[in-house]
């Protein structure tokens, strides 16, 4: 249920950010996305804030030298905003962050398939590009069709290195949120002896 409810509010997130970006009103995904990390920091249940707050920064570093890469070598243009071309525009930025929220819940199993993260993300990455172009908020440089296979080769192997970092990152809540008993058990023992 708690998978569901982030894949929802991801999509939420999405669609402010796309739509925002195509209508003018470029900053209208940043607090969206902000209130639904803050969503995720309070429901965060066996994950700390470091490690949300870790795969939210490396997600966002990942997807900017990406989407800079991508926008460099010509594949498409994001309605600008801020940041000059040919680096990845802030609300792209942000787009990224909201990704980010997905990582580690609906999207966490990817980290030990990274063969499958490769397929999911030829698959998804290129279909989120098409959809934004459609909404207005990017344009796919021509031939659309060959571009639309440099997004999937470029995602594929890229989403499957993201979910590998996300992997690496620190992943347990800090010792003063875990129970006594689970904590160090080689002094419980020496404390045992005496």
């Amino acid at each position: 249920m708690r998978a569901l409810l982030y894949v929802i509010g991801e999509t939420i997130g999405w669609f402010a950010c796309i739509l925002g970006a195509a209508g003018g009103i470029h900053w209208l995904g940043a607090p969206v996305v902000a209130t639904l990390l803050a969503f995720h920091l309070i429901t965060r249940t066996e994950r700390s804030v470091l490690r949300i707050l870790s795969v939210t920064l490396v997600s966002i570093c990942f997807g900017f030298c990406l989407d800079s890469l991508l926008i460099l070598v010509g594949v498409y243009a994001p309605n600008r905003w801020l940041i000059p071309s040919p680096m990845a525009t802030i609300w792209l930025l942000i787009l990224w962050a909201n990704f980010s929220l997905i990582v580690d819940v609906p999207l966490r199993w990817l980290q030990q398939h990274l063969v499958v993260a490769v397929a999911f993300g030829g698959l998804f990455g290129p279909a989120a590009y098409l959809g934004a172009q459609r909404l207005g908020a990017i344009h796919i440089a021509e031939p659309a069709g060959v571009h639309v296979v440099v997004l999937a080769m470029a995602w594929g192997p890229g989403l499957a290195f993201l979910m590998f970092l996300a992997r690496r990152l620190p992943n347990s809540k800090p010792e003063a949120d875990e129970p006594a008993a689970s904590r160090r058990p080689s002094q419980v023992k020496r404390f045992s002896k005496r």
